[in-house]
């Protein structure tokens, strides 16, 4: 039974930082304690953590099993104390949410303005990711709460509420893009298209795949790949190219001046449902309960 939280938070400093030199300086001990610290972790575990190569230290298999693990209950620890702090008020509480760029165009900022306007000592802090970017932060215990599309429960990550279907992802283009011309369009016309989306085998990328194979078509080459929602846009207004994006992006009164908007394609449905995740392990701050419940109430009525 591992009783020491400095053998876990050694371990996730090498994994963190690949060395065992950086590992030891950023947790201001000597090498050799830092050693004996991990040796000691391997003998309660009865597994190597990891190999020692000349470019560093690499996570075994079973270090790659335990990661998660030791992360999360280190992260609840911290969690305890900050939470045990702020019952004393001596700090802010603090929720960590992470969301799709289409929740943050207006689900999240809602349902953090509500929770303020009732206690405005709280602290946010949003992340922006991709739905399995979300996935393995929430199960890792780098964020709280998840705002994204529908996807698959895990062990580590459960379903807290969903909304009814909600209109997806469309084709958008610059306001002057030749194709606008044509009027409406089929989706034989955008095969020959310059193409900005998300890398492969994300859930995006792979709807818009899907949404040409409905047709019996094989999805167009993509020119440019990116993470960036900001990068997308301005690749479709300066440079002519094609994306997918999410109506609530497309519609969002903050991005009004990017002069984009959907092309009229035939047989263009796309359906989503956002939903709501929390962690499946471990226990919610009070300010981040708080929180949820603003969430629930508001992708609920949606």
């Amino acid at each position: 039974m591992i009783r020491d939280l400095s053998q876990l938070r050694a371990f996730i400093a090498i994994a963190r930082l690949g060395s065992l030199g950086r590992a030891a300086e950023s947790l201001h001990l000597t090498q050799s304690g830092l050693t004996r610290i991990l040796q000691r972790l391997e003998e309660q575990v009865s597994a190597p953590l990891f190999e020692r190569r000349a470019s560093g230290m690499v996570l075994t298999a079973y270090g790659q099993a335990f990661e998660p693990y030791a992360s999360l209950i280190v992260g609840e620890a911290d969690n305890a104390i900050k939470e045990l702090a702020a019952l004393r008020g001596l700090e802010k509480g603090l929720i960590k949410v992470g969301a799709v760029g289409s929740a943050l165009a207006g689900i999240v900022p809602e349902a953090v303005s509500c929770l303020l306007s009732q206690w405005p000592g709280l602290q946010v802090r949003v992340e922006e990711g991709l739905a399995q970017e979300l996935a393995v932060w929430l199960a890792k215990g780098e964020i709280d709460l998840a705002v994204t599309f529908s996807m698959p429960t895990t062990e580590d990550i459960s379903l807290v509420v969903e909304s009814r279907q909600q209109e997806g992802c469309k084709v958008v283009a610059s306001l002057d893009h030749p194709l606008r011309a044509k009027g409406k369009l089929k989706k034989e016309d955008l095969l020959a298209a310059k193409w900005v989306m998300p890398p492969r085998k994300l859930g995006p990328r792979e709807d818009w795949q899907q949404w040409f194979l409905d047709s019996n078509l094989e999805a167009p080459p993509v020119t440019v790949e990116t993470r960036a929602v900001d990068a997308m846009r301005s690749m479709v207004v300066q440079c002519g190219f094609l994306s997918w994006l999410p109506q609530l992006l497309i519609q969002s009164p903050a991005i009004t001046h990017s002069l984009i908007s959907p092309l009229v394609v035939e047989s263009e449905t796309c359906m989503r449902r956002f939903a709501v995740y929390r962690r499946r392990h471990g226990v919610l701050s009070s300010s981040t309960a708080k929180l949820l419940e603003e969430l629930k109430r508001i992708v609920g009525a949606m």
